[in-house]
């Protein structure tokens, strides 16, 4: 008799191939609408449509030099992964890493960043861009010259959750009776004007 816990779920896409997580197998599916939404972006350069698909996490991180980053549930995500095979690996090198996968994937975090003006800010994305795309300045020049139509190209393929009319209904009466509120607060603050000297 098999043991169960060597059962895992997986994620089938219509073409048979199998994923992890929900997340892999639609961010998979969503592949071609993202490609063919940058091949608007990028007419008849294949190989740059492909790079820009591979490396969109990296892309849209580059944007993000100089601000304070926090890691995302893709990114948590993937660490699991990382620190699962490393686990299961059962290679004894990496047993300091095993044994405390837990509160390495707990306690996480990327590095402090300093804080940086525009100018330095725009300096670090060529920078961060330049390498992703080995020392290529004009692919760097490109992305940030269509930064907005290549990270609107990334959404592509999602699904937008249609808001209720009753929530929408009931988010803007909330919206009006805290702001209602605030003026009250407002009003009740202010001192009472003072009766002019005769």
């Amino acid at each position: 008799m098999s043991d169960n816990t060597d059962l895992q779920q997986k994620f089938v896409t219509p073409d048979g191939k199998l994923f992890d997580t929900k997340a892999e197998a639609q961010d998979y599916q969503r592949r071609p609408k993202i490609q063919e939404a940058l091949g608007k972006i990028v007419e008849g350069n294949q190989d740059l449509v492909d790079w820009l698909t591979d490396n969109r996490d990296a892309v849209t991180d580059s944007f993000s030099a100089g601000t304070i980053k926090r890691v995302s549930k893709s990114e948590k995500n993937k660490l699991e992964k990382a620190l699962k095979a490393i686990v299961e690996a059962n290679d004894p090198k990496f047993a300091f890493v095993a044994e405390n996968h837990e509160a390495v994937l707990e306690t996480f975090r990327w590095p402090k960043t300093t804080r940086m003006n525009d100018e330095e800010k725009a300096q670090a994305v060529k920078a961060e861009l330049t390498t992703l795309a080995d020392g290529n300045e004009e692919v760097a020049d490109f992305v940030i010259e269509n930064k907005d139509a290549i990270l609107e190209s990334f959404e592509a393929g999602k699904v937008k959750r249609a808001i209720n009319d009753k929530a929408k209904e009931g988010l803007a009466r909330y919206q009006a009776e805290q702001k209602a509120l605030r003026e009250a607060a407002k009003t009740e603050a202010e001192p009472a004007a003072k009766p002019a000297k005769k």
